[in-house]
This record gives structure tokens, C-alpha cells and sequence, in this order.
């Protein structure tokens, strides 16, 4: 099976990203018909341990956004049949990197039941599980050793001019979401009690 499980049928990995020069996190979420992988980003014998894990499932792979397409394009040309979604309003960055199958705007329900939550600064997004109450964030929040010390928002040059203050507006929503698990892509994710992390995160 592909990396380690978190939760039943929530499961992830790490791997080295060459031009990042760092490990970087991927999440899949494993159902008894579909494979849904977030962020992903994958080296040496883990393609294996897709291919094993996705069996006879269909494929989904979703992106925070366009800087986590990551192994996205070698995905579709290994697994032709899988399907690559893009945010509508980072579709054509996205598109850069790897073809994309289909868009979603901000609320649509998602593989897997995941539903998109922004924009965010850069046009991100984060993708809510309600069932395992589980939040996907790609850069705008960052695990426990990705940038110092514990779990924060990313470095305000990464937002491209839009200032901290205009992230956390954009993130105020989620603190209405019962969120346990935060499932970070750059560093240690949040394990329980994400809620309480996000709140002191936006303080």
C-alpha cells in the first residue's frame, strides 16, 4: 500500500522534491471503487505501491494549486485513464504542468466528498473532508518543521504581494468547520485538535 495510514482509508506518504530540495507531503484517500490523491507527489518504488493500492479503482487527482501538480502529469501517463481536477481559476496555470480532465468552483462537492473552500491568495484552495473531519492545505499553512518551529501560515512572500491579513480573511471559514486532522503538504500535518491550531494559527 501506498505510505502509511492515518485513518481507515486515509493514508500518506513523503518523498523528495528535487527543485524544492526538501520532503513533501502527499494524502490519498483509498475507497472501495476510487483512489483520490491530493498533492501528490511521487519517486522510485512508491509508483509500485500505487499501482497496488489503486487496483481495479478509478483515479482522481486534485491540486491545492498549481506549484503541488507535482507527479500529477506522470500519474495520467502511467494511469491513462485517471482524471486530474483543477480550480477553475488556476485552470490554465495548472494546465502548464499537466492536462487537465475537469474544473470546480469554489463549494462544489468534489471525489471522494471533499469540497473546495477559497480562493485563496495565489487563487489556492483547500479542499474540507467532512467525514473524517480532515482539512487539505497545500502552502498556505505549514506543519510543524517546514518553516521553524510548529504549525503556522506560510511566509508572507509566498502570497505574492496579498499580505497575511488578506489570508486569514480568506481562511476565517474554516474556523466554522468541526476540523480534527489538518493534512499539511510541508511538514508534520495536525492530528487532533486541528481547530484549536487553526485558531491560534490566525491569531
Amino acid at each position: 500500500m501506498l505510505g502509511e495510514e492515518l485513518r481507515p482509508g486515509l493514508r500518506t506518504w513523503t518523498a523528495d522534491h528535487e527543485e524544492w530540495g526538501q520532503e513533501v507531503r502527499g494524502f490519498a484517500i483509498v475507497e472501495d471503487e476510487r483512489l483520490i490523491l491530493v498533492d501528490p507527489l511521487l519517486v522510485g518504488d512508491q509508483w509500485e505501491e500505487l499501482a497496488t493500492t489503486r487496483g481495479e479503482r478509478a483515479l482522481e487527482v486534485l491540486v491545492t494549486l498549481h506549484y503541488h501538480v507535482r507527479s500529477a502529469a506522470e500519474v495520467r501517463e502511467r494511469h491513462p485513464d485517471a482524471r486530474l481536477w483543477a480550480f477553475e481559476g488556476d485552470r490554465d496555470r495548472i494546465a502548464e504542468r499537466a492536462q487537465v480532465d475537469r474544473t470546480f468552483a469554489i463549494g462544489d462537492e468534489l471525489p471522494g466528498g471533499l469540497v473546495a473552500i477559497g480562493p485563496l491568495p495565489r487563487e489556492e484552495v483547500v479542499f474540507w473532508d467532512a467525514a473524517r473531519a480532515a482539512l487539505f492545505v497545500g502552502d498556505v499553512l505549514l506543519g510543524d518543521g517546514a518553516e521553524g518551529e510548529g504549525f503556522d501560515l506560510c511566509p508572507e512572500p509566498w502570497l505574492d504581494g496579498a499580505g497575511l491579513d488578506a489570508l486569514r480573511r480568506a481562511l476565517d471559514p474554516v474556523l466554522d468547520l468541526p476540523v480534527e486532522l489538518i493534512l499539511t503538504a510541508h511538514g508534520t500535518p495536525v492530528l487532533g485538535d486541528g481547530r484549536q491550531a487553526l485558531v491560534q494559527a490566525l491569531a
